[in-house]
């Protein structure tokens, strides 16, 4: 499959709002390379369009998530300028999303350029401020069924993201590994989790990213936001029904989107 081909595809149904079967139901050869070209196309067209880009982020970086998706490692999307939202902006946004779920994240503030392979030991020194985020994903996949080339094609599902308001110094939070996580729906637990949910310890995030950035020859600047992926599953994102997402000494994200009639 072409891979300009693809990523018009993917940009026509996404705004549409429709979903697709995935391409690899066509071609079950297609590899990770293509996936990436895809995205990479997704990427020069929203730039060109005025979407600035503003950092990156990892998918499927819990054990658990790479089982029910049947995908066997970490995938990286980018994060642009239109995809920060406020709280009280998810509502007006709700009815341009197929089928989209909101899920808890750890998010970093580069401090320095990202541009060749880092260790976990050198993490904390790239990193300026982390903060609690929760993000908003829509597959163009129906039933979020896909394999790795489909989820890397669709840019990992991206759609929003909402950062908290409260950002910290590694110094200030501790170990990041050790933070407890909750997500509640209209008050319900729903889902628990630790920072180690994510690679075994959230920096490890900027150790893959940086391994990917190095072997594609990209960089990504100081000041830019990381996702280090998602602490558990994801939830679906409905109309009057509230959200709080937390991980403890990182503070909390609510939303709650209404009907925007």
């Amino acid at each position: 499959m072409n891979a300009q081909g693809a990523a018009d595809r993917l940009r026509a149904a996404r705004l549409a709002g429709i979903t697709l079967d995935p391409f690899t139901d066509i071609d079950p050869d297609l590899d990770e390379a293509w996936a990436y070209a895809v995205q990479d196309l997704d990427r020069q067209q929203r730039v060109g369009a005025g979407d600035a880009l503003v950092g990156a982020k990892l998918g499927l970086t819990s054990e658990a998530k790479q089982r029910r998706m049947a995908v066997d490692r970490p995938v990286v999307g980018f994060l642009s300028s239109s995809m920060l939202l406020g709280a009280d902006e998810v509502s007006s946004s709700l009815s341009r999303w197929a089928q989209p779920r909101i899920e808890p994240e750890i998010a970093f503030i580069t401090g320095h350029v990202l541009d060749r392979h880092i260790t976990l030991d050198e993490a904390p020194q790239f990193v300026d401020l982390v903060v609690m985020a929760a993000e908003v994903i829509d597959s163009r996949w129906t039933d979020y069924r896909f394999r790795l080339p489909d989820v890397v094609a669709d840019n990992t599902s991206a759609a929003g993201v909402i950062v908290g308001t409260e950002p910290l110094s590694l110094s200030q939070v501790g170990d990041l590994s050790t933070l407890p996580c909750r997500v509640t729906v209209d008050g319900r637990l729903v889902h628990e989790a630790t920072g180690a949910a994510i690679l075994g310890h959230p920096l490890r995030a900027l150790e893959v990213l940086s391994a990917h950035l190095e072997s594609r020859g990209e960089s990504l600047p100081s000041g830019s936001l990381v996702l280090a992926g998602a602490l558990t599953d994801a939830v679906p994102l409905l109309e009057s029904t509230t959200y709080e997402l937390s991980v403890q000494g990182l503070g909390a994200v609510r939303a709650r989107p209404e009907p925007s009639w």
